[in-house]
């Protein structure tokens, strides 16, 4: 009997110390990726943002409340390297009537690990500058997120204004929630990043039209789930204007934020995202090598205890056998 179970013993305990292996170095690595039909809407608000009215009966800057509605779907059927995720973006930025203040739509593949931005020429990467007109599109940096077991250290950010990578510094770990979150700040210093023909009556000018530079500023927060790399809240604050003849119109200034709402939301997935990574990474391949040792040091006892056994009983039939 003591050797039947220490045969089921080790077989038991070597089969859960393999499992932990695949735990750790398959099932792992297949979950510390993005989906590949990963959909999702990400809502955000600008609370007194001052915004530029370009009709033509207005054309001057107006204070309003801004929403702002990000919706990314992941094109699972794109022409992509093993690895890289391809993510198409529409961005609509509403004033508090309701009426449409911007429209973005972008075409991104990055590395579903890491997050960094990936050079694919057959990905077909876009930024929609207009209604049906793309312009190609090569980004570097993280985009959308920050990589799986994001460390304590700066990331370059993509920024479409610049159209490029800038630092995001990390700043020390902060609490969401009771959810532990890593917060990077990228900084980008006030730049002119295009210049823009405008009505000369929107800096007092008698010209008809005047050549103005478009300056842009930005400091960007994120309070990022290291575990899993995504940003559970943003914070933007913004300052983006037009400049001529030394008088400046505000574009697009304020604080761009996700909702409350929106908080909470990616809070919640991130608790339970980054307790079931952390568990594969970790805690379950620990537990299972554990309690396999365990059955195999049992089975080693048992198997051992029973051929004693069997060396006694024969030692003892040999003793009656010779009286």
């Amino acid at each position: 009997m003591r050797s039947k179970l220490a045969a089921v013993s080790v077989g038991l305990g070597v089969f859960l110390i393999v499992a932990a292996a695949l735990v750790r170095f398959y099932a792992y690595p297949v979950l510390a990726t993005v989906p590949p039909d990963y959909e999702g809407v990400t809502e955000l608000e600008a609370e007194g943002a001052e915004v530029f009215n370009s009709d033509p009966d207005v054309l001057a800057p107006e204070t309003t409340d801004l929403e702002i509605s990000s919706r990314t779907i992941a094109d699972s059927g794109a022409d992509a390297p093993d690895g890289v995720v391809v993510w198409v973006n529409s961005t609509t930025v509403k004033r508090a009537d309701g009426t449409i203040f911007q429209q973005s739509r972008e075409r991104a593949p990055f590395d579903g690990t890491s997050g960094a931005a990936v050079d694919c020429e057959k990905c077909d990467s876009w930024t929609e500058v207009a209604a049906g007109e793309r312009e190609p599109a090569v980004r570097q940096g993280q985009i959308y997120k920050f990589p799986f077991d994001t460390e304590k250290k700066d990331y370059p950010v993509w920024d479409d204004n610049v159209g490029e990578a800038v630092p995001a510094t990390y700043e020390g770990e902060e609490t969401l929630d009771g959810l532990t979150v890593y917060k990077f700040v990228q900084r980008i210093e006030p730049t002119v990043i295009e210049d823009r023909e405008v009505p000369g009556s929107v800096f007092g000018s008698p010209e008809a039209s005047v050549q103005a530079e478009m300056w842009y500023g930005m400091t960007r927060t994120f309070y990022v789930e290291p575990k899993t790399g995504s940003p559970v809240d943003r914070v933007e604050d913004r300052v983006q204007e037009l400049r001529y003849d030394g008088v400046s119109v505000p574009a697009f200034t304020g604080t761009v934020q996700y909702t409350q709402d929106q908080v909470d939301e990616l809070v919640d997935d991130a608790k339970s995202n980054a307790t079931l990574l952390g568990g594969m990474k970790l805690l379950f391949p620990a537990l299972l090598v554990l309690l396999g040792a365990a059955l195999l040091a049992a089975g080693l006892f048992l198997g051992r205890a029973a051929r004693r056994g069997r060396a006694d009983a024969e030692r003892r039939d040999q003793e009656l056998a010779g009286v």
